[in-house]
């Protein structure tokens, strides 16, 4: 039987061919015959070797390194040790406080996440300030807010309260009355209706969309559960909620049947100057007022006006006129003027309404911009008839202080209109003195006006004339006899004013406009003049352009008395003579120059 011939490979480490069964597959080596396998093998074993003799040398050069040097290395690597157990250690101790901790503040913060919610719901400020954290609020819209709460309460009650806000353009009033208060009466009393009127029916349309928006949110439905849209009215102009109470929005003069209100709110009904000097709008407005908003109320409802005023007839003029004629509601009036012209409960004299936003020196700016009459009536909350009754308005002629003669060419003399009593409710005292030059005319150099005690009018009477040492100071004669008469004299004799001459006026039974006709004479002649820039003199005549409609004359009083003075008396015409002055002349001089005895203000 003939041998079969084995079959080959190549193998590509030697380069040999072999039979197939000396192959072996070798990893990073690939397929090679034994033979080279096991040279691969002998030189891996010698390698190793190489590496072992590497080692051990190692270790000798170790086993000579010295005992100290061991020793220290040895504290090192105890010491590395022993930090990091610590480090690990307090980590784990701040974790786990931190953890505790945590938990703690998890309570804690659903408390006061809990609080927070209660005191939205008693309070309006916290409750706009939550949705608005952005509102910048001084002590004026927490005054406002503490005044709407007390109304929101009263509509509740049935009360049918009725309030008017007078405040600047600008300063946050209609946030707070129109946009937050809705929203959150309607939290507190869903059952109510709302009717808010402006003199726009679009701006109307966003306080309404403002309203309607903070009532779809979850943070407001956590406030309030209970109060909820209803899905089948949510018109901008009127929706309703799922109680039944609801909001209307329509522009003033609008129609508004169909329609009824716990709560009626009119802001700004008027939009500009034309529209506040039109008596067709004004009329307008308030036939609207009578035939179809007051119609719409509620029994026990409510009506709130908040708004900047414009006119001494405008809507809240005129029904504040029917209240004093006790022909319409009592109303309570809270006004807020830009610039104190008294002492208030939370400000002084002089200090603006919310500095934060509008400081003095703005508002300083926006007085020379828009005038007189715009600021007085706008920014003042003090509109003035635009061309008075009694007394008309060219009847003012004004002056600048360098305008005014010299002080020792001009006699003066002073009247004094005294109420005692420094409550709100009482009348003011006035004072008012004249200087009266050459050619007879009078210039009014000093007014002072304000509630004072007895001890105060005196002390206002006493300090007039040290300024102005004038020829005659004229009191009516009863109010001398019951009232500051001997306190007056006591004050005289230790002030060293014993050439002070007091001419006791008696009023006579003639009515207030009969008393005032000797000055009203004088004033159409062009003979009398009023000192510009003078808040106090502008106060002044804005009393008397409101003369006799107006519901304070305490000034004209005072006036007609200087004007029956004049008219009963001889004037000297004649130059003083000059005298050699003093420092006390020169401090009177910077007295009457820095305007003390024009600008008082009243207690």
């Amino acid at each position: 039987m003939a041998k079969s011939s084995a079959t080959l490979d190549f193998c590509p480490s030697c380069e040999h061919s072999h039979p197939l069964s000396l192959f072996k597959d070798v990893p990073d080596l690939g397929r090679v015959c034994i033979f080279c396998l096991d040279k691969h093998e002998r030189t891996l074993e010698s390698r190793e070797n190489e590496r072992l003799k590497e080692a051990n040398a190692d270790i000798l050069n170790e086993a000579h390194t010295s005992a100290d040097d061991r020793d220290r290395e040895r504290r090192e690597a105890h010491g590395r040790i022993a930090r990091e157990k610590r480090v690990r250690a307090e980590r784990d101790a701040q974790r786990a406080k931190k953890e505790e901790i945590s938990e703690d503040d998890k309570q804690s913060i659903a408390q006061q996440e809990l609080a927070q919610r209660e005191l939205c719901r008693r309070h309006l400020l916290p409750f706009v300030q939550r949705f608005n954290d952005r509102y910048d609020a001084g002590w004026v819209h927490k005054d406002i807010c503490a005044r709407l709460e007390q109304f929101s309460l009263d509509v509740a009650e049935k009360k049918s309260p009725r309030l008017m806000l007078f405040m600047p353009p600008r300063h946050g009033k209609s946030e707070l009355a129109s946009r937050s208060f809705p929203s959150w009466h309607l939290g507190r009393y869903p059952e109510h209706e709302f009717i808010a009127c402006s003199y726009a029916s679009d701006l109307a349309l966003d306080f309404s969309r403002k309203v309607r928006e903070v009532i779809r949110t979850p943070e407001y439905g956590k406030l309030f559960p209970e109060t909820k849209l209803n899905r089948d009215t949510q018109r901008v102009d009127r929706w309703a909620t799922t109680e039944d109470g609801g909001y209307a929005a329509v522009g003033t003069g609008g129609p508004i049947t169909g329609r009824g209100a716990h709560i009626l709110v009119i802001d700004d009904p008027v939009k500009n100057r034309e529209e506040a000097d039109s008596e067709a709008s004004r009329r307008t407005i308030k036939d609207w007022y009578t035939s179809t908003a007051y119609t719409r109320l509620a029994p026990g409802g409510g009506i709130l006006i908040i708004l900047t005023r414009w006119h001494d007839d405008d809507l809240a003029g005129w029904l504040l006129t029917q209240a004093d004629k006790g022909e319409g509601d009592e109303w309570e009036v809270i006004r807020y003027p830009a610039v104190a012209v008294e002492d208030e409960r939370y400000r002084r004299k002089g200090d603006a309404l919310h500095p934060g936003r509008y400081p003095l020196d703005a508002l300083k700016r926006i007085k020379r911009a828009v005038g007189d009459r715009d600021w007085s009536a706008l920014y003042q909350q003090n509109p003035v008839a635009e061309d008075g009754e009694f007394f008309h308005r060219d009847m003012f002629p004004r002056y600048r202080m360098q305008e005014q003669p010299a002080y020792d060419e001009m006699s003066y003399y002073t009247a004094w209109d005294l109420a005692i009593g420094q409550k709100e409710e009482n009348d003011e005292t006035f004072g008012i003195t004249v200087g009266i030059d050459r050619k007879r005319r009078l210039w009014v150099v000093d007014v002072r006006h304000g509630r004072w005690d007895s001890e105060g009018i005196v002390n206002q009477i006493l300090d007039t004339y040290a300024t102005w040492r004038s020829d005659i100071t004229g009191i009516e004669r009863g109010h001398i006899e019951m009232a500051i008469g001997p306190y007056l004299e006591q004050e005289i004799t230790r002030r060293g004013m014993q050439t002070m001459y007091i001419e006791k006026l008696k009023p006579g039974r003639r009515d207030k406009q009969l008393r005032a006709r000797p000055i009203q004479a004088l004033m159409k002649r062009g003979e009398v003049f009023f000192r510009q820039g003078c808040e106090a003199t502008q106060y002044l005549i804005d009393q008397m352009l409101r003369f006799p409609s107006g519901v304070h004359d305490d000034g004209v009083d005072a006036m007609a008395w200087i004007g029956q003075m004049i008219q009963g008396m001889t004037v000297v015409n004649e130059i003083k003579p000059k005298q050699t002055k003093g420092w006390r002349d020169r401090l009177n001089k910077m007295v009457r120059q820095s305007g003390a005895g024009s600008g008082h203000m009243g207690a």
